[in-house]
């Protein structure tokens, strides 16, 4: 350790007092802490036709616990799904997001074609992911996105249809940078890179790349498709869309502006929770010998909630949301399809563990922290063991939340250019 080192880390103390700021003090300025009002909703910064969401409702008694609701282009998830054709469903929903309606047949076709066709990278950028392999993937998707703006002929034109164009472009070369950047940590010199067939929507495609060139089940494909269109997008107020906007308001350029989002959403307060549901699971599996057992679950669930076991933080992870109360939809329909997997997959005594802790959980946490809050499964409380069943890594989780909310980024992006036109800039107050 060198001299300046160890001054540094002599300083630890000094730098906490001298960052730290007071609860009291946020409190005495009636600071709304994390963009929040009092009743735990949002401070609305903007006006938005991408989407929406709702959790609670505000009645003359105060916020109301609801059934979720999140909307793509004034139309509910529900029945979103149930209007999209069965192929092609990421697609057909990243033509609503961007274009603001569902695409035509002909549309939707010339829309997958071009995708495919747009799909490859350039060898330059594979060289970067071969060469610079990282042991986060969401280091190396962040830093290729940026190197996209190296191979754009005209990456400052920002016309809508130049937008439009270039939104497509990277949502469709997505798959190819994810799969190549873990395939490129993983196996090394010895990854073999795939090139999907013209035909492949952004589902199929990446699980042919990331499984090297095995042919993709029909169930597998179609489960990936419903999740991505279902991680397309959540509103303006989440924290990545929400650095979107940002970024967007100084009116840099669109790649820089994903960059900082993808940088959001590596935080682990924000893209990584299915991680951490998969690492409590197998925790709990480890640590019980009778974790088939109801009431075996239940006892280490209370351990949990009172930061005595797992990770001691309190929580179970998966259970809760910033917005949703009595039900998230998006973990609804994701749990039609763990169903499904869980049967094809013969996962049913693990799937088992995720019902009882679903069921269970909320209860527990109600009487244990002696709260009425009320708390349900958040959709990554099944992403992960979908993934899982479809034999996705756990390091590229984040990721493929990336993948697909790549596409409602783009989205703010162009909506912020066209209807924001003024710099995002709130106050912070000097205190000493």
């Amino acid at each position: 350790m060198t001299r300046l080192q160890s001054i540094i880390k002599q300083l630890s103390d000094d730098i906490v007092q001298t960052y730290g700021i007071p609860d009291a003090e946020f409190s005495r300025l009636s600071v709304k802490r994390g963009l929040r009002n009092a009743d735990g909703t949002g401070v609305l910064a903007g006006l938005t036709r991408v989407s929406s969401v709702k959790g609670v409702e505000k009645t003359a008694h105060g916020v109301q616990p609801c059934h979720g609701v999140l909307t793509y282009r004034g139309l509910s998830l529900d029945e979103l799904v149930r209007q999209l054709s069965p192929d092609y469903q990421f697609e057909q929903t990243v033509f609503l997001l961007l274009v603001g309606r569902l695409p035509k047949p002909d549309e939707l076709a010339d829309l997958v074609t071009w995708m495919a066709e747009n799909r490859q990278l350039d060898p330059a950028i594979i060289q970067v992911i071969q060469n610079h392999p990282s042991t986060s993937v969401m280091n190396t998707v962040q830093t290729v996105v940026s190197l996209l703006y190296t191979v754009d002929k005209h990456p400052l034109a920002s016309q809508p249809d130049d937008l439009l164009e270039k939104s497509l472009g990277i949502i469709a070369k997505f798959p190819m940078i994810v799969a190549y950047a873990y395939l490129s940590n993983a196996n090394g010199k010895s990854a073999k890179y795939v090139t999907p067939t013209a035909t492949m929507g952004t589902a199929e495609a990446f699980l042919y790349m990331l499984h090297e060139g095995k042919p993709v089940q029909d169930l597998d494909k179609k489960t990936l498709d419903l999740t991505l269109v279902i991680h397309a997008e959540h509103g303006g107020g989440n924290n990545s869309s929400f650095t979107t906007r940002v970024i967007a308001s100084s009116a840099s350029d669109l790649y820089s502006t994903l960059a900082g989002a993808i940088g959001s959403l590596k935080g682990p307060l924000h893209g990584a929770a299915n991680q951490k549901v998969c690492d409590m699971i197998d925790h709990i599996q480890a640590t019980l010998n009778d974790w088939d057992q109801r009431s075996a679950v239940c006892d280490y669930l209370k351990e949990i909630l009172e930061k005595k076991a797992y990770d001691k933080s309190g929580k179970i992870y998966g259970l809760g949301h910033a917005v949703y109360t009595l039900s998230d939809p998006r973990a609804i329909l994701i749990k039609e399809k763990a169903d499904q997997l869980a049967i094809e997959y013969k996962k049913s005594a693990d799937y088992q563990l995720y019902l009882t802790i679903e069921s269970e959980g909320p209860r527990l946490f109600q009487t244990v922290k002696k709260t009425t809050k009320i708390i349900s499964p958040n959709v990554d409380f099944f992403s992960g063991f979908v993934y899982q069943c479809l034999g996705i890594p756990v390091p590229i989780f984040t990721s493929m939340f990336a993948m697909a909310r790549v596409s409602g980024w783009c989205t703010h992006y162009i909506e912020e250019g066209l209807s924001g036109r003024r710099i995002i800039r709130p106050k912070y107050q000097y205190v000493s």
